[in-house]
């Protein structure tokens, strides 16, 4: 979220502003590792600069939500204790998109590559040992993304867009172990052009 106010700053932005748009979107996100496989509610903001008629550069910030992992077990002292993981996911990205002009009843088609730095956050409970013992693990990388989407205008600054975004970022899931967390996203939201 800095890098939204040194993009609307730059010198490319104020020169052409009416190339600026903001995208909100609300859609659902599915992860699924190794062990498990699970989708929460996802949520995004996007600013992007139109380079052209139909090339667009976009930065935007992603919470994938929460997905539960598979449950363990912990044994201590002889003792098995039912255990419980979650894995939260946010990112930031960048992104080179590029949109038809509209071609089937004014609807737009399109796709886009890019870059998502990845945060994660895995979060262990054990609710019956130690008064509920919680573990908390952090992990961060960067992973290219792809993603298709479709556009309709519904007037001359808004626009409807359906999308379609896959990443694969390598998370560590246990203290010496990481795997590849397939994450799809698909979500509807408004782009509003300034």
């Amino acid at each position: 979220m800095v890098l939204i106010p040194l993009v609307v700053g730059s010198p490319l932005a104020v020169a052409n502003p009416d190339a600026l748009a903001l995208t909100v979107d609300l859609g659902s996100a599915k992860q699924k590792g190794d062990r498990f496989s699970d989708h929460d509610t996802s949520a995004a903001l996007t600013l992007g600069y139109q380079l052209s008629t139909n090339w667009s550069l976009n930065l935007s910030y992603t919470d994938f939500g929460k997905a539960q992992m598979a449950p363990g077990l912990l044994i201590a002292d002889g003792v098995a204790f039912d255990f419980f993981r979650d894995l939260e996911t946010k990112s930031m990205g960048l992104a080179a998109q590029y949109l038809t002009d509209p071609i089937l009843y004014g609807w737009s088609f399109g796709g886009r590559l890019g870059l998502m730095h990845v945060d994660s956050k895995m979060t262990a409970v054990v609710p019956e040992f130690m008064d509920g013992f919680l573990s908390i693990e952090k992990d961060s990388g960067t992973t290219p993304t792809a993603g298709v989407l479709a556009a309709y205008r519904l007037t001359e600054q808004i626009k409807l867009i359906i999308s379609a975004d896959y990443m694969k970022p390598e998370v560590q899931t246990a203290s010496n172990a990481a795997e590849d967390i397939k994450t799809t996203r698909f979500a509807v939201g408004l782009k509003y052009q300034f």
